[in-house]
């Protein structure tokens, strides 16, 4: 009897434990398959190798300048408009498409913001308008868009920028047989925006400074010495020294002519500068974002303006008609203006062929792969996969990339 006690005793609690067991299995199987319906697909993509991902590949093609031939068209080709990769550390989705680029920059605030690699945000500085988000980043871009977009500030702008093209055309061009058009815009347009822009004046190595900082923009952030980062960082180092002695300098210059009635200094010396100053002066912003500011401003219009310029060129010796046509535009202002005449804001508005060209240009050459941007919240979009809070996006005027900061999808 005691034996059978014992085995019924066993029996019991073997069936009791097999039952509990059963009911977990059934209810885990069931909470597994109810997630599963809820749970929507990521984008397709392959994510390279751990950590690293594919952000040699990502390296490869921008060394040679193919980044949207070598890397994102044959992902788009295998995987589609919308995929999935890891690039500096972090997993990332790639977007492409103009319906892509609306949707980011309508939500702007809303659903993405704005989200850098480490070392963009290392080398143009951490106070700069592109790391601001809210109220601080509507109070900078109201300092630099209220600056550019007064028509005070532009008419005064135009004949300077036309002084200094001039001058550069006598320097580099007058007399070659041949010349370097890209590598001359980038001389251009970098002294255009220091020193009529910011009223700084533009010194030999300046502009080398400046691209050593560039090149390490998108480099793999590790500062081991001769890395193209360290390099990169002390370049950097460097242009915050001059910036600051020059920032300090206007300031005392603006405190000191408070009284004065003369307030056309602004526009006629470096009247973004000023504009940032005076904020600075304020107290809207500190000295940290003037400087960060300026560093990014200068990268922003001098890198890609230049390459725009020599697309358009590259462009009009390809369409001989359009060029043609650019050129009896500009004959015809020529016409109405007196001998020794500097352009004027008026006359650039009646260049209505000319912006048509040049928008076109920029077009058919973006002068950016695209920028980052980070997700706020989960995004389901254009029936595409479910993309996940904490994913970066970043566009131009036809590819969209997003970076994540998650470490994994």
């Amino acid at each position: 009897m005691a034996c059978a006690s014992t085995i019924n005793l066993v029996s019991w609690v073997f069936s009791f434990f097999a039952a509990a067991a059963m009911v977990c299995i059934i209810f885990f199987l069931t909470r597994k398959k109810s997630c599963s319906k809820n749970k929507k697909e990521l984008p397709p993509g392959e994510m390279g190798i751990p950590w690293i991902g594919e952000t040699i590949q990502f390296f490869k093609a921008q060394r040679k300048n193919r980044l949207f031939e070598d890397f994102f068209q044959p992902r788009i080709t295998k995987h589609g408009k919308i995929f999935k990769t890891s690039l500096f550390g972090s997993s990332t989705v790639v977007m492409n498409g103009a319906e892509a680029n609306r949707f980011v920059l309508s939500n702007e605030f809303k659903l993405v913001i704005s989200s850098w690699p480490s070392s963009s945000v290392q080398l143009m500085g951490k106070d700069c308008i592109m790391q601001k988000q809210g109220e601080q980043h509507r109070c900078l871009r109201g300092l630099i868009s209220t600056t550019l977009s007064q028509s005070a500030g532009m008419e005064a702008l135009v004949p300077k920028i036309c002084n200094s093209v001039q001058l550069h055309l006598d320097r580099y061009w007058r007399g070659q047989d041949r010349l370097h058009l890209y590598r001359s815009t980038k001389i251009l347009t970098f002294t255009i925006v220091f020193e009529c822009l910011l009223g700084i004046k533009v010194e030999a190595g300046m502009l080398e400074r400046f691209e050593r900082v560039l090149e390490g923009v998108f480099a793999p952030a590790i500062s081991f010495p001769g890395s193209r980062f360290s390099r990169a960082k002390k370049a950097r180092m460097g242009i915050q020294k001059m910036l600051v002695k020059v920032v300090r300098e206007k300031r005392m210059e603006m405190e000191g002519g408070l009284d004065s009635d003369d307030d056309d200094d602004d526009h006629q010396e470096g009247m973004l500068l000023s504009q940032l100053v005076a904020g600075m002066i304020r107290g809207d912003i500190t000295e940290e974002e003037v400087i960060d500011n300026v560093v990014l401003l200068v990268f922003a219009a001098h890198d890609t303006t230049s390459f725009a310029i020599a697309m358009t060129f590259k462009l009009l010796a390809q369409y001989p008609n359009s060029h043609s046509l650019l050129l009896q535009e500009h004959a015809e202002i020529i016409r109405e203006k007196k001998s020794e005449e500097v352009l004027r804001m008026e006359d650039i508005k009646k260049m209505k062929y000319t912006w048509q060209v040049a928008r076109e240009s920029m077009r058919l050459f973006p002068p950016i792969f695209g920028s980052f941007r980070k997700a706020i919240a989960d995004i389901d979009m254009m029936d595409s996969p479910y993309l996940k809070d904490g994913r970066c996006y970043g566009q131009h005027m036809e590819h969209i990339t997003m970076k994540s900061i998650s470490k994994t999808l």
